[in-house]
């Protein structure tokens, strides 16, 4: 197996003692006939997440690549200004360290898939919900149908970020991205510049849904409100195209207008008004 990687798994953690070894155990038996590296930013965690990371670098090391912040730098920059930017592979995967992964053969499917598939810049798969103690709450129904998206469908839908495996294409990163409060949304609506998207189908990943977490545990109306600025945010970038700021806009006034719609019929005209004024 050649020793230079064709995939990059970039994973951040921060406070995550209780996860950590489950994550990094579920990406580091990945069944695969090529070479892939872990890359784990480490944001100064307060537990003993470094402790855990320090034996699985030991363990793996020519697997699991560490960055030790020597202070907190904050989810944003840990991902795109470290992680990212370290990563050598062809393409590069995502798991937080609070998530997992399920399938073993995982990056192999995915990466098969878009080297048969050159107008697609990324690759992604349906998820199910644990809570914090890995009880199942939910997960997407299956399909063996591979759906394909444009570019600009790429901007519309929703992507769970740890079930993504894309092409490492994007030259830099611009200064709006470490503002965004979901980078995932402002990455893939970066990478729609460079192709289309597939949803393969299978159930590849567990999502935790926990008080702890930075989407999952904020309230309703905060989670709506962070998607909406993220867009306005990229709206803000040069990095987008004319036509790429013409489709944010339609998302960014769909989701209004289904955010207020949904908390007017609940009453909650308080939270109507935040989404407004977002």
């Amino acid at each position: 197996m050649d020793n230079q990687p064709v995939v990059s798994v970039c994973a951040v953690t921060y406070n995550h003692e209780s996860y950590l070894a489950q994550c990094l155990d579920s990406l580091v038996m990945q069944q695969t006939n090529f070479a892939f590296e872990v890359i784990v930013g480490e944001d100064c965690s307060t537990d003993s997440t470094r402790k855990i990371l320090r034996e699985y670098d030991q363990k793996y090391p020519g697997i699991i690549k560490p960055i030790y912040h020597q202070r907190n730098v904050g989810a944003a920059r840990n991902l795109f200004e470290h992680c990212l930017l370290m990563a050598k592979g062809k393409y590069i995967a995502i798991c937080d360290g609070d998530d997992y992964w399920t399938d073993h053969l995982k990056l192999q499917r995915q990466v098969d898939f878009l080297e048969a598939h050159p107008g697609c810049v990324l690759s992604f798969h349906r998820v199910k919900q644990v809570d914090q103690h890995d009880r199942f709450l939910q997960q997407q129904e299956t399909t063996t149908e591979i759906r394909f998206y444009s570019w600009e469908d790429i901007l519309h839908i929703s992507i769970p970020t740890l079930s993504v495996v894309f092409r490492n294409c994007i030259p830099h990163y611009p200064d709006e991205v470490y503002q965004a409060k979901s980078g995932d949304t402002f990455l893939f609506g970066m990478l729609s510049r460079y192709g289309g998207a597939a949803d393969l189908g299978f159930i590849g990943a567990a999502y935790r849904v926990h008080a702890g977490g930075t989407f999952s545990g904020k309230s309703q109306v905060e989670q709506y409100r962070q998607t909406i600025h993220t867009r306005k945010l990229m709206q803000r970038s040069p990095f987008f195209s004319r036509e790429q700021l013409v489709e944010l806009s339609k998302e960014i006034e769909r989701r209004k207008k289904r955010y207020m719609k949904h908390f007017i019929k609940k009453g909650e005209f308080g939270n109507c008004l935040k989404i407004l004024f977002t």
